[in-house]
């Protein structure tokens, strides 16, 4: 489990062995459906016809197969119809590589126009006029359908297995909050190494780290395009071997052709999600290794102790932060036993606060120092743009929909097919939990 190590996904808190197998065989194997604030699930292949007002923005639905992430798609959709990205805003990022929908808006763009576009694996199921836009966070959750196949194991066995874990969950309290291979990169794990080096100031080898490290499970020629430049620091020749797909780093090499010491003007180059997401990385790099290293000492996950953090919980999400006390320990732990409060650890940023003394400041500040990063670092002078303020994770998610839809012998191939739906809450990871289930090599989630 190297890359998970790496990632800082350090333990399963379930003790019954895994099924094995591998997920996304074909992009039906992963369906992701996003709930609205209003709980309505965005059903795959359904038409959306609201009725729409008056107003600058259009509201749409969009289904995706694979080939694009919701950046690519984005930049897709903005090219054809010859506005600029920015106008584009989306609820939550949704995997790559599966088959997804999602409500997304469009600053001044004609429903009419929007829903005429021709992209390949993008269908529009639905647009109409709004006066607000869609905003980060304005998702309840998502709703998964997942197949895990090429398990080698009899089909009882493997619904045993499948059983039990599901009930260790349950008495555990749920499965790690981890932040899943997706938010790194599976291709290409290196988005937090890039955001840990911004974070140390360190701007000419954040970029080179986007730009030129080399990872195996890229195309050949990406593979010699990085190599190149990794070895020759020549921008203009690496501008030549870069393929066109790859747009992002295409676009912060033709900056540093023009200005060759610019390195904070070439990540500006990027969208500011994309680039936020880079400092997010490095804090969820951060969270898993503190959520990693507070199992190891022993503490638990599903109670609080003096100085810990916990939050409540309303309709599945976070929502009032407690500092846990000596006279409300028992009463939050009450809490946790009946499925009102979790507890909650840090995402750390410039404004985090941890109790003087507690268990949980002596290992943030341990883990931050292992890395060389200070919590005035989030704070991003150089690029202000990217500060990260900082927030609160709970440490376990229950999945009480977890649902085995049935255990069969594949028939496409060679194994036996394990069949699952649940909903989770947003910011979330499907591919946490399914890592219990299948506790395998990660590259096949």
């Amino acid at each position: 489990m190297g890359l998970e190590f790496d990632l800082g996904m350090r333990f399963f808190i379930t003790k019954t062995p895994g099924v094995g197998g591998r997920l996304r065989f074909k992009l039906e194997d992963f369906i992701v459906e996003e709930v609205t604030l209003e709980g309505e699930v965005l059903r795959r292949g359904l038409s959306w016809n609201t009725c729409g007002g008056e107003g600058d923005y259009c509201v749409f639905v969009v289904e995706r197969h694979g080939r694009y992430d919701t950046f690519e798609m984005i930049r897709m959709m903005a090219r054809a119809l010859r506005v600029s990205r920015k106008r584009f805003s989306y609820a939550g990022v949704k995997d790559k590589r599966a088959i997804a929908v999602q409500r997304m808006s469009a600053w001044r763009v004609d429903p009419e126009a929007l829903k005429s576009l021709k992209i390949r694996g993008v269908v529009i199921r639905g647009a109409w006029r709004s006066a607000e836009g869609v905003k980060l966070g304005d998702l309840w959750g998502n709703f998964f359908r997942v197949n895990i196949r090429e398990i080698r194991l009899p089909a009882w066995r493997a619904e045993e297995r499948i059983i039990k874990i599901m009930v260790e969950l349950e008495e555990e309290g749920g499965f790690p909050n981890f932040y899943g291979h997706q938010r790194f990169g599976v291709t290409r794990p290196v988005t937090h190494m890039v955001g840990l080096k911004l974070l140390r100031g360190e701007f000419r080898e954040a970029a080179m780290e986007f730009l030129s490290r080399v990872y195996p499970m890229e195309s050949e020629e990406a593979r010699a395009a990085r190599s190149y430049l990794a070895e020759t620091a020549d921008f203009k020749g690496a501008l030549k071997l870069f393929p066109n797909h790859l747009a992002y780093e295409r676009a912060m090499l033709n900056h540093l052709v023009k200005f060759p010491n610019d390195f904070v003007g070439a990540f500006r180059r990027l969208p500011r999600g994309l680039a936020m997401m880079f400092v997010h990385a490095a804090q969820s790099y951060i969270f898993n290794l503190v959520l990693s290293e507070r199992r190891m000492l022993g503490l638990p996950l599903n109670r609080v102790n003096v100085g810990d953090f916990a939050v409540t919980i309303k309709n599945s999400l976070p929502d009032s932060l407690i500092l846990v006390n000596e006279g409300n320990v028992n009463d939050v732990n009450s809490l946790i036993e009946c499925g009102r409060a979790i507890l909650a650890l840090p995402v750390v940023g410039y404004d985090t606060l941890l109790p003087p003394g507690s268990p949980q400041e002596g290992i943030v500040k341990r883990v931050l120092s292992e890395l060389g990063v200070s919590l005035d670092a989030f704070k991003m002078k150089s690029m202000p743009e990217l500060a990260a303020r900082g927030d609160f994770r709970q440490a376990l998610i229950n999945p009480p929909t977890l649902k085995l839809l049935r255990v069969s012998v594949d028939r496409e191939l060679d194994g036996v097919m394990a069949s699952l739906s649940f909903f989770l809450p947003k910011g979330s990871y499907a591919t946490c939990l399914t890592r219990e289930i299948m506790k395998t090599d990660p590259t096949k989630y």
